[in-house]
């Protein structure tokens, strides 16, 4: 089950067992002892090493799946893996961000550490998807951020029905059901404060962050009680959605009970239950046909959407609750969103509707595949519904007008910006306003780099799509990790520079400036850190009202007032 290398001699697994590191080492070494056994590094050049593939807990399978994580066994020849381990078991099998090649027996980690004299400062990343899709593997290349002296841990946790499903027959001995996935985040948490100082790093001093699902576990943390302690300083990429949406373990049983009985109904004669009573052993007998096949995505439909619930034990009340009651764990934090987020899945309906097309259709001048304005109106009625925001006052706040000069863009423009404030920017906005008025540190950003390279839509170096994603959901990752859309020229390579430089010197010291990057001023004021390339307005400061209209905040978005 560990796929340990059958390849290291034996004098290696001697060296193994003697590396313990002092925590004034002056590079962590090619083989690190961990509590559990040794790990061997893949050299990644003359400033980084990266450990890939390290157990944090056991496999959750068998009589384990669907259970808080177990401790992982121990080993004794070095594991040498040369890349992550398979991701986490993927809902969605047409999503172009879902990774190939997953698996239930996924609990594992990666290390990569810069070379030099430590104690380094730690950043555990936990990636995004929706809790459905994603691993560690898009960001294997921390480089930015590792060569200016921290060590960058990337976590993988269960998603989907194997992470957040809370059927009945799941409770555990307190009554509690659900939140698998953080709490393996939260043991991987443990095993870094146990480990880190192996590999160099200061065990006191532990950085989390993450992109959208992997933000919102951010904002999770730090309203569990049971992350209290487990991190420093906290930074949140556009995961400040949903505070308040939270399902109670009720609501969830009753979804996961109607996703199950879906799943079960499509399932081959002979897999259903014993007299047809639910059970734990018969959901964690259940075989993967049924898992990966159907209750995968039957629990993803039940439920709108995977997040996080009030479990019991993770959360016992929902985010925006716990920081009401200022309940929370108080830490400082870097809270951020990007200025076009939901720009991201209108381009993604638009290449499915391009797909679709018979015959495929990628031609980037043919527009007919652009919201029109009638799809706008249709749009807003759904949003009223959902929101209780009337269709006249979307219409009064996001006229077509008001989005730019070419009125073929306008529709999807409008609907972004409607979308992007109600799911993201105004949420995030709150937010930030609730951390500074308990007296927390807190830095506040907006990503603008409208000439930032599209993650997806490129087919054979040529954008596929008519329309332009600007600065959407998730394009300000290439800028903090090595990716295939890496910044591209002098403009976006100073920004990344900056900006690795912000999250850095925060998690080196609880506060993003210093020597070589513009002034950053906090949040208590109101202030609004631009991201952006030169010829785009640069890095500068800007006012919480000229970022998002506060009135629009408070009044529109009231079900957002945090």
């Amino acid at each position: 089950m560990r796929h340990l290398t059958s390849k290291i001699s034996a004098s290696l697994a001697a060296l193994a067992v003697l590396a313990t590191t002092p925590a004034f080492a002056a590079d962590a070494p090619v083989v690190v002892n961990t509590v559990n056994g040794p790990v061997q590094a893949t050299e990644r050049g003359a400033a980084m090493r990266s450990y890939f593939g390290i157990p944090f807990a056991a496999p959750p399978v068998g009589e384990l799946r669907w259970k808080a994580p177990a401790p992982a066994a121990k080993w004794t020849a070095p594991i040498a893996r040369s890349k992550t381990a398979a991701a986490c078991l993927q809902t969605g099998a047409d999503s172009p961000f879902r990774t190939r090649g997953d698996s239930e027996d996924c609990l594992y980690l990666d290390v990569h550490t810069p070379t030099g004299k430590g104690p380094f400062p730690v950043m555990v990343w936990i990636h995004g998807g929706a809790f459905t899709t994603g691993d560690a593997s898009t960001y294997a290349d921390p480089g930015p951020m590792v060569g200016k002296g921290v060590i960058v841990v990337a976590i993988h946790y269960r998603l989907g029905a194997m992470g957040f499903l809370a059927h009945p027959a799941l409770r555990d001995a307190d009554g509690s059901a659900g939140d698998y996935g953080m709490m393996d985040q939260q043991a991987a948490l443990r095993w870094v404060r146990a480990n880190i100082s192996r590999f160099g790093g200061d065990a006191k001093n532990v950085t989390i962050f993450g992109e959208s699902a992997g933000g919102f576990s951010v904002m999770t943390h730090l309203a569990s009680p049971l992350s209290k302690g487990l991190f420093d300083k906290a930074i949140i990429q556009s995961g400040a959605y949903g505070v308040a949406d939270q399902l109670t373990q009720a609501q969830l049983e009753a979804k996961s009970t109607t996703a199950l009985e879906t799943a079960m109904a499509g399932a081959d004669p002979g897999v259903a239950c014993a007299g047809g009573a639910v059970t734990a052993a018969c959901l964690r007998g259940l075989p993967d046909t049924v898992v990966r096949g159907k209750l995968m995505s039957a629990f993803e439909r039940a439920t709108g959407g995977v997040i996080p619930s009030i479990d019991g034990k993770v959360l016992t009340r929902s985010i925006k609750a716990t920081f009401a009651a200022g309940a929370n764990n108080k830490v400082p934090v870097i809270n951020g969103s990007n200025e076009d987020e939901n720009l991201l899945f209108l381009a993604l309906a638009e290449l499915g509707a391009r797909f679709a097309a018979k015959p495929p259709n990628f031609n980037p001048a043919d527009r007919s595949f652009l919201m029109t304005a009638e799809g706008f109106n249709k749009g807003a009625e759904a949003m009223a519904s959902q929101t209780g925001v009337s269709v006249s006052d979307l219409a009064g706040y996001y006229p077509l007008s008001r989005h730019g000069d070419d009125v073929g863009l306008q529709p999807s423009r409008a609907a972004a910006a409607a979308g992007t404030d109600s799911t993201f920017s105004c949420n995030g906005v709150n937010v930030s306003a609730r951390i500074a008025a308990q007296g927390a540190p807190i830095w506040m950003y907006e990503f603008r780099d409208q000439t930032a390279v599209p993650l997806f839509g490129v087919f054979g170096g040529k954008y596929a799509l008519s329309l332009p994603q600007g600065a959407a959901h998730a394009f300000e990752l290439p800028y903090l990790f090595g990716m295939a859309s890496a910044a591209q020229n002098a403009e976006q390579t100073a920004l990344k520079a900056t900006m690795s430089t912000y999250w850095t010197n925060f998690a080196k010291t609880g506060n993003p400036n210093g020597a070589g990057v513009p002034a950053w001023a906090g949040f208590k004021g109101g202030t609004v850190q631009a991201l952006d390339v030169a010829s785009g307005g640069g890095v500068t400061a800007m006012t919480a009202d000229a970022f998002r209209d506060q009135h629009l905040c408070k009044t529109a978005w009231a079900k957002q007032t945090f």
